[in-house]
């Protein structure tokens, strides 16, 4: 299942993310995760977002997203993260008793939780989904898959030593420094080696 066949599915995503306001977002979810190119509509949609001539051909490895305020981006962060949680395989990169983490990361624990209650919201909207919670916190979900959702702060030093199966950064353009280090370049290169090992791209 892709990602936009999941939020074309009743049974799972298809209500929250109805309508027309969400048709932009469908096209670049679609290019991030180099589906097929909705139609010439959609294909002048993505070259008038993103600068670039050709649809692309296999998933980016990252995405970052320039939007405004009541824009939609905690809530499409809340769906990617649920998707790459939920509906892809990692039991190959994991060792016997090993988990993967999904990190979201934002300037302080406050702000990730709202995009953790967007996460937990899509969750329990979905009964499927629901019983594949083997455990919760007010900043963790442990899924039976052996795959955990987490809170953590914007810290180069917090990300290290997990594996990672991808990371949700909340207004890093809001970020503040962190030990004299610009806290967004220091973090994406602490973790780009961890999740290297992953299955997916993007």
């Amino acid at each position: 299942m892709t990602l936009l066949d999941a939020i074309r599915d009743p049974r799972l995503f298809a209500e929250p993310f109805a309508g027309p306001s969400w048709a932009a977002w469908r096209v670049l979810l679609a290019a991030l995760f180099a589906g097929p190119c909705p139609d010439a509509r959609g294909l002048q949609t993505y070259r008038e977002l993103t600068g670039r001539e050709k649809w692309p051909t296999v998933p980016f490895g990252e995405g970052w997203f320039v939007i405004g305020r009541r824009g939609g981006k905690s809530q499409i962060a809340a769906l990617i993260a649920v998707f790459l949680a939920c509906f892809k395989d990692y039991r190959r990169i994991l060792a016997a008793g090993e988990r993967g983490t999904l990190m979201v990361i934002a300037a302080d624990k406050r702000q990730a939780r709202a995009v953790f209650r967007d996460i937990r919201g899509l969750i329990e909207s979905v009964p499927m989904l629901e019983k594949t919670v083997e455990h919760q916190t007010q900043e963790r979900i442990d899924l039976r898959n052996r795959v955990t959702i987490e809170v953590h702060t914007a810290s180069f030093r917090a990300v290290r030593g997990y594996t990672l199966i991808g990371a949700i950064l909340d207004e890093v353009a809001f970020w503040q420094d962190d030990s004299s280090a610009n806290p967004d370049v220091e973090i994406a290169a602490a973790l780009r080696p961890t999740m290297q090992r992953s299955p997916v791209r993007c």
